[in-house]
């Protein structure tokens, strides 16, 4: 049955480049490679370019699962409590093989308390801090920022060290490090702790809706673990987003994934609250427009519709509240050392430069 729906899919495919760009930068490339072998139709040229790039992202995989190994080994050594998010674990869960699932980096969640012992580590296994700047120290950026960015001696592997799992406090503040973990094998010996499988779908759910599932990869990901989950664990998911008041984020992931994808595990409910039908539209709208216009995870010049889209994600006042404080943060006054009243012009640059860049879109045209 895959296989016949893939040669059918391939049959309505007339421009194979196209599919190739689309799988690299939305990183389902092995995944395609996969589906392309042996397909009637792909043109040799193609089929080889992808083999080729889901070779190498397959080689990264296992580059990273084994430092992860060794990065939680000297977490452990040291009492830090940690878990993996996405990355080799969610492979592993979702398709049974690390080398299916490319990752730009390796992503760890730890205490807050824990950043200097944890960055002590980092540095004693030879890492190199990307940010510039130590901020365990007061006044550093965990205001604005949910991450420190670290890159290994052979400059193979980059390392998030995540103190929450969202920039945004107050969305669904409850998922981390106190919510149910699971062990997740990935080797001989070898395991790595994340969240467990109903919590891990909920923080799928709320991670893809929140960019508008701008990255093909994260709804193929949601959709591959819901597949693969148990009835239990699927209605476990389904009571975790109602506790943590997500459900029309979960609803709307699941009705995505049965739109895209065709028969769903885990049909959405037959009438999706309005808020569902919203957030499901924004991500077939992102999904489906040209791709380099969708791609701003750290893009302070957002359009519009963006910032709106980022406001109406949650109905819920604290976490509008959180999302206007981060909107006018400005970059230049993430420094720590920037001055009292540097914050309190980030609205005129913000206009300022939403300006600019109106008139350069329009001057291009």
């Amino acid at each position: 049955m895959r296989r016949a729906a893939i040669a059918a899919a391939a049959a309505r495919i007339t421009d194979w480049d196209t599919v190739f760009v689309d799988a690299a930068q939305h990183r389902v490339m092995p995944l395609v490679a996969a589906a392309m072998r042996g397909t009637p139709g792909v043109p040799d040229a193609v089929a080889a370019r992808s083999s080729a790039i889901a070779r190498r992202d397959g080689m990264l995989a296992m580059a990273q699962t084994v430092e992860l190994c060794r990065i939680g080994a000297a977490l452990d050594a040291r009492g830090i409590d940690w878990i993996t998010i996405k990355g080799p674990a969610l492979a592993m869960l979702a398709y049974g093989n690390v080398a299916v699932k490319p990752s730009h980096d390796i992503d760890l969640l730890i205490d807050p308390d824990a950043r200097t012992d944890a960055f002590a580590a980092m540095r004693a296994m030879g890492y190199v801090s990307m940010d510039g700047q130590d901020r365990t120290a007061p006044g550093s950026l965990d205001h604005v920022r949910k991450d420190s960015h670290w890159r290994d001696p052979a400059d193979r592997v980059t390392v998030e060290l995540h103190t929450r799992l969202f920039i945004n406090r107050a969305l669904v503040p409850a998922l981390g490090l106190g919510s149910p973990p699971e062990s997740v094998a990935v080797g001989t010996g070898q395991s790595l702790p994340t969240l467990a499988r109903p919590e891990q779908l909920v923080y799928l759910a709320v991670h893809g809706a929140n960019t508008n599932w701008h990255r093909l990869k994260w709804i193929a990901d949601f959709a591959a673990l819901t597949w693969c989950s148990s009835d239990a664990q699927r209605a476990a998911a389904r009571a975790c987003a109602m506790r943590l008041r997500a459900q029309d984020i979960y609803d709307s992931a699941l009705a995505l994934a049965a739109v895209l994808f065709g028969d769903s595990a885990v049909p959405p409910p037959p009438m999706l609250s309005r808020q569902a039908h919203r957030l499901m539209a924004a991500g077939l709208r992102d999904l489906t427009a040209p791709h380099r216009a969708t791609l701003r995870e750290v893009d302070w010049d957002r359009s519009l519709v963006v910032y709106l889209d980022k406001l109406r994600f949650m109905p819920d006042f604290a976490y509008r509240r959180e999302e206007l404080r981060l909107m006018l943060a400005e970059a230049s006054s993430y420094t720590p050392d920037a001055p009292w009243w540097r914050p309190w012009t980030a609205p005129l640059g913000l206009a300022g430069r939403f300006a600019r860049r109106k008139l350069a879109q329009a001057f291009q045209r």
